[in-house]
């Protein structure tokens, strides 16, 4: 394995691992008011704006950011609205889902896209699917399957848990997303093998997240939200982040990786989830545990990473 790809799957796994981290927050501040479309808005909005500093860095004239802003290209332009778009639909179906079911299922699910994506990639490019990654997938479908009982948490608390526990439409708005994101990691893929500058792709994508997202305000509920001190915590976290860093690392990883290399990692984030999701639950005072099976899908999911990977380096 080359140094380059080796730095390339770290790094989707710091990604993974971020993303894991953030379910938690995001269904809290669903949960305390603020409406999917609301939230969204301004996590993409401030990754957007976190990115304009760092135009300069690819800028002709390291002094003009405008320099940056003037060059757009078509290839950036079509990507990044089509990323934004598959995106942005994502985390609608995954925000929304969040509403009805628990963290840690709403990661399982959404883990399912390690499925869709080759899928999407045979149909697409009729790019044959190896048997070593057939076997990969299936060993993490049933780690997937063995960690769907997520962890108990015993607390009069925790919002809704038995009716979150249970099978719901929640589950279904969530595998929703988990088709969007496996569209868009293809997407992203075929995006940076393009001549692409990846801060301007990646300002287009995020501000047709926020965007598309601030319009649906407008059909919906309008920009509700409780306007707290937890809710500006976690737009910051998750606005600079799970969005800007985690998908600049996303997008610079995918150079060098394939889209299934990327959906096989990202399989790792139910268990990101589960992890931070029993920290900060202890943290706060609530007893928490994880069962046996739970602990064998883990172990599955991530021999199946190592597994493909290691396939993959000739």
């Amino acid at each position: 394995m080359t140094n380059k790809r080796l730095l390339a799957k770290l790094g989707l796994i710091v990604t993974t691992a971020i993303w894991g981290s953030t379910f938690l927050l995001v269904q809290e501040s669903l949960d305390g008011g603020t409406t999917p479309f609301t939230f969204i808005f301004f996590r993409f909005l401030i990754a957007a704006i976190i990115i304009i500093p760092f135009l300069s860095l690819y800028s002709n004239n390291p002094q003009k950011i405008d320099s940056s802003l003037n060059a757009f290209n078509r290839n950036e332009i079509i990507f990044g609205f089509l990323c934004g778009f598959l995106l942005y639909a994502g985390y609608v179906f995954q925000t929304y889902g969040l509403i009805f079911t628990l963290e840690t299922k709403s990661a399982f699910i959404t883990g399912t896209s390690v499925l869709i994506v080759p899928i999407i990639v045979f149909i697409y490019k009729r790019q044959k699917i190896s048997y070593k990654l057939i076997i990969s997938i299936l060993v993490v479908l049933l780690g997937l399957y063995l960690f769907q009982e997520p962890g108990k948490v015993t607390s009069t608390n925790i919002n809704n848990f038995a009716q979150k526990s249970v099978p719901n439409i929640g589950d279904l708005l969530t595998f929703g997303c988990a088709i969007f994101f496996a569209m868009h990691i293809v997407a992203q893929s075929d995006a940076v093998q393009n001549k692409i500058n990846l801060m301007r792709f990646l300002i287009i994508q995020f501000l047709t997240v926020s965007v598309l997202s601030g319009t649906s305000t407008l059909f919906t509920d309008g920009f509700i939200a409780n306007y707290d001190s937890q809710l500006l915590i976690s737009l910051i976290i998750n606005g600079i982040f799970a969005s800007t860093i985690a998908i600049f690392i996303m997008v610079w990883a995918q150079k060098i990786l394939s889209a299934s290399e990327t959906a096989i990692i990202f399989s790792l984030e139910p268990i990101f989830a589960l992890i931070f999701s029993i920290i900060i639950h202890g943290i706060r005072g609530f007893e928490s545990y994880v069962g046996i099976l739970q602990w064998g899908g883990g172990i599955l999911i991530v021999a199946a990473v190592i597994f493909y990977s290691i396939e993959t380096e000739k």
